[in-house]
């Protein structure tokens, strides 16, 4: 049977760097309910998504929340070009689809930073409050005496947190080892330790002195050490790409609205089990701390 749909809006990134003439050969990668994400023969990935995921650096975003990816199976062929898709029995067109901006205004932001620095310790309190007792989090930023502290993650997550702090300050051997240790850490498509390293290369881009050498030290290291998708997801934060709730957040923090910022989080938080979390904790670890 065939399914006829269409784009709401698809990233930049997505419809110049993936969907370029010719298009690359491409797979179904994975399908959920509500997404199906593929893989080019480049290792280039496109998240095909429902609008209640939304507008991401990998997205296109179909025209409404329902099951359309029923039946499709991973490791099928898939048919790229700029004006439709072909994922078996699914078909998207894409020629009055928007074309989103995944990299949020960085020089405003920047020109920002000192303020940002200030309310990261708000951001640290409320994943306090809302990370689960696995996140990445509660690893990283807890009391060296905690019993979890000494789990094998817990050991491994402080020791590359700690490198990924030596190496902010310029040492390059440590922040090669820190996103080596990150990389791959934790379970899923995405593990927790790629999401901390997306979220600190985010904050790179807002503080660091030189963001474009930060992360790709980062990346170069880290992207060939985890799953495909998770590699892509690294890829875009290492361009200063992020989905539609970070731009809100990054937003949120240079306007110094609270009730915004708080609400921004809360939707960064919402995202996977502990995937916003642990993201999160990685924007606010190079905070001031006391």
């Amino acid at each position: 049977m065939r399914i006829h749909t269409y784009g709401r809006s698809v990233s930049r990134f997505v419809i110049d760097r993936v969907l370029r003439e010719p298009c690359p050969p491409a797979r179904i990668l994975a399908v959920f309910q509500n997404a199906c994400d593929l893989v080019s023969r480049e290792k280039e990935v496109i998240g095909v998504v429902g609008p209640g995921i939304g507008n991401g650096p990998l997205n296109v975003v179909v025209d409404r929340d329902y099951a359309p990816f029923q039946g499709l199976q991973a490791g099928a062929p898939a048919r790229l070009d700029r004006r439709h898709l072909q994922l078996g029995g699914l078909e998207i067109a894409l020629n009055g689809a928007t074309v989103w901006e995944p990299r949020p205004n960085w020089a405003v932001l920047r020109a920002h930073r000192c303020g940002a620095a200030t309310r990261l310790s708000s951001l640290s309190r409320l994943c306090r409050v809302r990370g689960p007792d696995n996140s990445l989090f509660t690893l990283v930023d807890q009391a060296p005496g905690a019993a979890s502290a000494h789990s094998p993650m817990g050991v491994a997550a402080r020791r590359a947190a700690d490198a990924l702090r030596e190496g902010w300050t310029g040492n390059g051997a440590s922040l090669r080892e820190g996103a080596r240790l990150m990389a791959g850490l934790g379970g899923g498509l995405t593990p927790s330790g790629d999401d901390f390293l997306a979220g600190l290369m985010l904050w790179a881009r807002v503080a660091h002195p030189d963001p474009d050498g930060f992360c790709r030290g980062v990346v170069q290291t880290a992207a060939n050490l985890t799953t495909t998708l998770s590699g892509a997801f690294l890829r875009a934060a290492a361009r200063g790409e992020c989905s539609a709730p970070w731009h809100a957040l990054l937003a949120a923090l240079v306007d110094g609205d609270d009730a915004a910022l708080m609400g921004a989080a809360e939707r960064v938080l919402s995202r996977g089990a502990t995937s916003g979390v642990d993201a999160l904790a990685g924007f606010v670890w190079m905070r001031p701390r006391p």
